[in-house]
């Protein structure tokens, strides 16, 4: 593992470095006990120290004619101590930089730091402190304005019980960090809003003069994370005394790395308000992706040689990693013509099949794989997704085993369902149920029945089965047949079975149920929240029709029998999507033109989108100015739409909440859509014919972007 490096030190640490050096003034105290002692004695107060150090600067009368200051400085960082020699980001060689400072009455702060091609700017107005690094501008947290509050202060020996700062006297010392020989005086530092930021300045008794600074922070781990400033080289400058080389030193386990700052000039004219305002920052041009890159380059080589096994196969990887899956299958299939053996191609389209509902074919295509080289544990892994999909339990259960023994539990909650689960029937002559949805919710939720319990459910495409809590199982009667740990704290998931679960007039027959401790879904909104939440496996023979505007669910029998009845459930614009591993619902999409992978979570509320940060750096989304304290914010998005479907504008999306970027077969996802955009409209979803049909939307059927 790398030795930690500067950016790495506790935030609060780096925040508080005072990197411009003493520069203003405490008010003394009228006591006789905190009046400068005469150079040579020990101060006998905290406060006496301080008042001589304003008394070494300059006074207070001339210190309080100074409201603005700017400092200008040459910056030298050197090697750092203590790397390992395989970290890349460990600095070996001295490097040299720029620093600016300014700050005013107010409080206000502008600081500026140069090295290389990297700048950085931070700011404090008055009340909001911000940062500007590599075209990303935000706007710190509570906790990082209120040290940005106190850093910015000018003058920053006085008035401190109005900043409630408190001072304590340190036992004096004979030498400093280095070892050099001076009596120094030391006052412990602390503010009460902020105790993590407390420090002990030591004052050269001689002088008078700050000669050295110290701050501490441990983290959760117990390492101790130590910063030293060091003073020298004071100057006058406009009737005061000021330092102009500071060094840093910060130190964490066995790295350390020295900063030096030499001050090239100093002054105190007056410095304009909109120094410290927070930037006006143009948006962020869309950064390149390079998968998308690496798609257009492997579509030109395999169009350009046809016949060439290899750059067919190229096409087909990068379109399955870039998740254009169509494309893939269709450079697969090429592969495995001139090649039948090709492993890599078989896998592909293997999997692709699985996704796409193809039973059949996918089976023959996985048999062909482990026949040419695919570890039968992966194999086994997609045979449970495909006969889970194809509701065939004893064979996951089987499946299960060949993947691994460790999944034996798993396994034998499989075998323990009875009766003829997820098995669904329609009164004779019915191939269609409307049930009314929840008002004033902006989920999908809507009354069912649990073996005679009538409970509202919110339909949500991010879970898997059906999960209830503890009282309403008893009250209809599950039976729990085994239990999964779901915390540290004992709590446990109970898995059974219902015997029937009734949706208007469909009845599904012996149902697996998760069964969560009581309390567990009292957060879930509405007028009336919901008792249970119903996951896509219950689904997966269905067609489900979701209207929000006129807040109707319809549930439609793919039966052929009931083709011409259920046929206004599939009219509109029509996209394909794909089901991966038990319940993942995944359709491309476009985040401001920039096109991407989304999962479908109708569980999702009151944002179109919740996209990774590489999506929305894709799209030319910046991140968030203010974090939350979740580190969940809202961004504006110009448009997010369904290739062939729909777009809408001016949408709002969730920074910071979605952070996967692949999944467990190597493609990408990009973030997920929700009802948010999706309940603008009826639409369906064709469970056996992995299909979407939107119904207002008059475009014809489109083609996978890829062909």
């Amino acid at each position: 593992m790398s030795r930690p490096r500067p950016q790495h030190l506790p935030a609060l640490l780096v925040a508080f470095a005072c990197l411009a050096g003493p520069g203003a003034c405490l008010k003394v105290p009228e006591d006789e006990s905190h009046e400068p002692a005469a150079n040579g004695e020990a101060p006998a107060t905290a406060e006496a120290a301080l008042a001589r150090y304003v008394a070494a600067i300059g006074g207070e009368e001339a210190l309080r004619k100074l409201e603005h200051r700017t400092m200008e400085a040459r910056m030298v960082i050197k090697p750092a101590e203590g790397c390992e020699e395989d970290d890349p980001q460990c600095p070996t060689e001295e490097q040299q930089g720029s620093f600016l400072l300014q700050k005013a009455k107010g409080p206000k702060l502008y600081r500026r730091t140069v090295v290389g091609n990297f700048v950085e700017e931070r700011g404090f107005d008055g009340a909001r402190s911000w940062q500007h690094v590599a075209g990303q501008l935000g706007l710190d947290d509570p906790e990082l304005t209120a040290i940005s509050r106190e850093d910015a202060v000018l003058h920053w020996y006085f008035d401190l019980p109005a900043r409630g700062v408190k001072l304590t006297l340190e036992p004096s010392r004979e030498q400093d960090s280095e070892g050099a020989a001076v009596v120094l005086d030391g006052v412990r530092w602390q503010v009460e809003s902020m105790p993590k930021a407390t420090k002990t300045m030591w004052f050269a008794r001689e002088s008078g003069l700050l000669h050295e600074e110290r701050m501490e922070v441990s983290d959760e781990d117990g390492q101790t994370a130590s910063q030293v400033m060091l003073y020298s080289d004071y100057r006058d400058v406009d009737g005061v005394k000021v330092p102009f080389q500071i060094r840093m030193i910060n130190k964490l386990g066995d790295y350390s790395q020295e900063i030096v700052f030499q001050t090239q000039r100093i002054d105190h004219k007056q410095i304009a308000d909109a120094t410290f305002a927070v930037p006006d920052v143009p948006p962020p041009e869309p950064l390149d992706d390079p998968g998308m890159a690496a798609l257009v380059a492997a579509r030109e080589a395999a169009k350009a040689a046809p016949r060439d096994r290899d750059a067919q196969l190229e096409l087909a990887r990068v379109a399955w990693l870039n998740a254009f899956f169509d494309e893939a299958g269709a450079a697969a299939e090429r592969t495995l013509k001139l090649d039948g053996k090709e492993v890599e191609a078989l896998w592909i389209l293997a999997r692709l099949r699985v996704m796409e509902g193809r039973g059949r074919d996918a089976q023959k295509l996985l048999d062909r794989a482990g026949q040419n080289g695919i570890e039968p544990g992966l194999v086994a892994a997609q045979e449970v997704w495909l006969h889970s999909h194809a509701l065939e339990f004893r064979e996951v259960a089987d499946a299960l085993e060949r993947a691994s023994p460790n999944n034996a539990p798993l396994a034998g909650r499989f075998r323990n369902l009875t009766g003829d689960p997820l098995a669904t029937r329609f009164p004779k002559g019915v191939c269609q149920t409307e049930i009314a949805l929840q008002g004033k919710t902006p989920l999908a939720v809507f009354d069912i029945e649990l073996d005679g319990q009538t409970v509202p459910a919110v339909l949500d495409t991010a879970a898997t089965d059906i999960i209830i809590d503890a009282a309403l199982a008893k009250a209809a009667k599950v039976v729990i047949r085994s239990r999964t740990p779901i915390n540290q704290d004992g709590d446990e998931m109970g898995h059974g079975q219902v015997k029937e679960l009734t949706i208007g007039d469909a009845v599904i027959s012996d149902v697996p149920v998760d069964v969560l401790p009581d309390g567990a879904m009292d957060t879930l909104p509405g007028e009336n929240p919901p008792r249970a939440v119903l996951g896509v496996r219950a689904l997966e023979r269905l067609l489900v029709a979701i209207d929000m505007p006129a807040r109707v669910l319809t549930i439609g029998d793919p039966d052929k029998r009931c083709k011409n009845k259920t046929r206004e459930l599939r009219e509109g614009a029509s996209v394909p999507f794909w089901i991966h591993e038990t319940h993942f619902l995944y359709v491309r999409a476009e985040l401001n033109d920039a096109p991407g992978l989304y999962w479908i979570n109708t569980g999702m509320r009151g944002v179109a989108v919740a996209a990774n940060s590489r999506a929305y750096a894709y799209a030319g989304i910046p991140a968030p100015l203010s974090p939350s304290p979740q580190g969940v914010a809202l961004v504006d998005v110009a448009s997010i739409g369904i290739p062939g479907a729909f777009t809408l504008a001016d949408q709002k999306g969730a920074h910071g909440y979605f952070a996967q970027e692949s999944t467990s077969d190597h493609f990408r996802v990009d973030g997920m859509i929700g009802l948010g955009l999706l309940g603008a409209r009826k639409w369906t979803i064709d469970f056996p014919g992995r299909r979407f049909y939107f119904a207002d939307a008059a475009q014809p059927a489109p083609k996978d972007r890829g062909e």
